[in-house]
């Protein structure tokens, strides 16, 4: 059952916006598209619109360019290039999150010249700590649920708290899907682990908690010796070797081909940093009589990505603390060219990854123009210095 289950979601992966398109058409509800893994999804949710992630395309940039400048990163070209091409019209409205100069550029530009109906900025802290910073980011978030109304019709209380238990659901069984991968990889190839994530943020989020649980329960059936190797191009045929496992740190994830390659060299992806990814799992809205302040709180609490900042937390530490209990050798960077935030970060991280012995290797590529066999032989050789350590 759960190769259904995994065809289905490998299939919205391919067309990402078809569930939407579906879904508008039984539901007669609005579509909200969002960029960011910080943008407060429940909100939309209890509003009865379908949040959906924009993560861009592999495509050779048309429309965008005169818009954007070509040192701005892939996916905020491409995923203009998208709205200005028609690509995206199951939209209603889009949502940003302030998170980098250039998604803030971009909310301005596909304000102005998108034509979708509705536009909303949630204007989050740069620094997460401090009581004023929380404050704000309190006020800022009820603001949104706010102007979300105004659009998508009220959002009270009970429907809000409603879709926070949703989430917090869909959260919790991603972990434990990352968890089983981290107690034996071969479970599960890491293409087909973040495709799950992927169809998390473009999918009802009880539909996939549905989905899920399927899931779930034949992967420990299947780690527990009974059920049937898992079946993928990945996993078919005997293994010559254990996998190496490794550690992915970036920023949006949707290169398949990637992935399959690196599992092909002898790699597996066993846990990662990617924001659509690992940082999808994990924390929850603490649930109480105030569900602005619990949406609050799971942002306030939840891992930070290199757009945010806090002195009293060390991002090296954190992703160090990580990368040594998922049991990983060796850390893939793997990021978009020109994304500055991810550029600031490396290195700091590289830093301590050296200072620890920890092997790493830096990707950096745009969509549209990833070169899987360059990519390969600099995979190879990570890999094989790995061995022969």
């Amino acid at each position: 059952m759960s190769v259904d289950v995994l065809s289905r979601l490998q299939d919205l992966t391919g067309d990402p916006y078809s569930y939407a398109r579906a879904w508008k058409g039984r539901t007669g509800g609005k579509v909200m598209g969002f960029y960011c893994h910080y943008a407060p999804e429940e909100i939309i949710h209890a509003a009865g619109a379908l949040p959906v992630r924009i993560t861009g395309e592999n495509r050779v940039i048309s429309d965008s360019g005169a818009h954007l400048q070509s040192y701005c990163c892939s996916l905020a070209r491409t995923g203009l290039d998208m709205a200005l091409g028609g690509d995206l019209d199951v939209l209603d409205g889009t949502v940003f999150v302030h998170t980098c100069d250039t998604m803030q550029r971009l909310s301005d530009i596909w304000r102005l010249d998108a034509g979708f109906d509705a536009h909303f900025d949630v204007v989050l802290p740069g620094r997460m700590e401090g009581d004023s910073s929380r404050e704000y980011l309190y006020q800022e978030l009820g603001s949104f649920r706010d102007r979300t109304g105004e659009y998508l019709g009220p959002v009270d209380d009970e429907a809000l708290k409603r879709s926070i238990g949703i989430h917090n659901r869909n959260r919790v069984l991603l972990e434990e899907m990352y968890r089983l991968r981290r107690q034996d990889p071969g479970v599960l190839p890491s293409d087909e682990v973040l495709m799950v994530v992927a169809a998390s943020a473009i999918m009802d989020k009880e539909e996939h908690n549905a989905l899920l649980e399927e899931l779930l329960g034949t992967l420990e059936t299947r780690l527990s010796g009974g059920g049937p190797p898992p079946q993928s191009s990945l996993c078919k045929g005997e293994e010559k070797e254990e996998k190496i496992r490794l550690f992915g740190i970036g920023s949006v994830m949707d290169q398949w081909e990637f992935l399959r390659m690196v599992e092909d060299a002898g790699g597996t992806i066993v846990d990662d940093d990617f924001c659509t990814g690992h940082r999808c799992a994990g924390a929850v809205a603490p649930e109480g009589p105030d569900p602005i302040e619990s949406i609050t709180a799971r942002i306030w609490d939840g891992a930070l990505c290199p757009c945010k900042h806090a002195m009293s937390r060390d991002r090296a530490g954190y992703l160090l603390e990580r990368i040594t209990g998922s049991g990983a050798k060796g850390v893939l960077f793997f990021q978009f060219k020109f994304c500055e935030p991810h550029a600031f970060d490396y290195p700091h991280v590289k830093k301590a990854l050296d200072e620890h012995g920890i092997p790493s290797l830096h990707l950096e590529i745009e969509q549209g123009s990833v070169s899987i066999p360059r990519l390969r032989t600099r995979v190879e050789a990570l890999l094989e210095t790995m061995r022969g350590a």
